[in-house]
């Protein structure tokens, strides 16, 4: 019976032996130019369900739908499912990007941008020109770690309260009191018209828009008052390059910010709204 049993598991590891050499010699590794998995509309990787013109134009089905269907290379009709791309796809497996900062994970192809839109090595980015990408944390955190010699000023909500910022200084770090909140005003002198882009981001301790505030910053220029408005930007930590989603651009010929301030006005929402309600009805 021993023996019958040892004879047994043997056989089992040899078939186990000869699948595994199925499996590889059924395998083939390709190298090839990743801008040729690329749309033919929007340049980003393809993913199913995908469709093609007769003169192969490939496209996803999104961007497909955004063109009627109509081939934006040629202009054929571009309604043709592509399956054997699909399912040549479907079995390639592909390395996180983010490997260089830590992640060994290896993911089907299709699923390797939803994994990196979730992985916990993906670096993050600083709105400060010159920063370099760093390992997650909060936008917060790596300021007060990064960036030590930052200045801080604090402000009362509804005051407009004017700052000078010095030859150097690319950003000031501004507390709004009795809230907790703090935010950052950007000054990206990297700009290659030759000036200075302003904005403002509310550093976000808690998930992006948790929190409302508005601002309201101002420059005198010798062409005039300049000003931008909006409700804040809450960032905890950016995925990507830094974009303001509104910025005011002023020319280096008309404003020097060492010389003349720049006015910040932060409030939550509910304020801003709330002493709007009170203005006087003009009569």
């Amino acid at each position: 019976m021993e023996r019958a049993g040892v004879e047994e598991s043997s056989s089992v590891k040899k078939a186990k032996v000869a699948s595994a050499a199925e499996a590889a010699a059924s395998e083939v590794t390709v190298t090839l130019d990743s801008k040729l998995l690329d749309c033919s509309v929007c340049l980003s990787t393809l993913y199913p369900p995908l469709f093609q013109c007769i003169d192969g134009h490939i496209a996803c089905s999104g961007c497909c739908e955004a063109v009627e269907y109509d081939c934006s290379v040629c202009g054929e009709p571009a309604d043709i499912r592509c399956h054997a791309v699909e399912n040549i796809l479907g079995g390639m497996i592909a390395r996180c990007s983010f490997r260089e900062h830590g992640c060994t994970a290896i993911v089907p192809f299709t699923e390797k941008l939803s994994h990196e839109d979730s992985c916990l090595h993906a670096p993050c980015h600083c709105p400060i020109a010159g920063c370099r990408p760093y390992a997650r944390k909060p936008l917060r955190d790596h300021l007060t770690m990064e960036h030590p010699e930052m200045q801080l000023s604090g402000v009362i909500a509804g005051d407009f309260y004017p700052m000078r910022i010095g030859e150097e200084e690319s950003a000031r770090v501004v507390s709004l009191y009795g809230t907790g909140a703090a935010f950052l005003l950007v000054v990206d002198r990297s700009v290659p018209l030759g000036g200075y882009t302003l904005s403002v981001i509310h550093l976000a301790s808690e998930p992006a828009g948790q929190n409302d505030f508005k601002y309201k910053i101002q420059v005198s220029t010798r062409a005039g008052i300049l000003c931008l408005s909006g409700k804040t930007q809450s960032v905890g930590c950016l995925r990507s390059p830094y974009q303001a989603r509104a910025s005011m651009f002023v020319e280096e010929d008309i404003w020097c910010p060492e010389y003349s301030p720049v006015y910040i006005e932060l409030s939550p929402s509910y304020l801003a709204c709330y002493s709007v309600a009170k203005l006087p009805s003009g009569r």
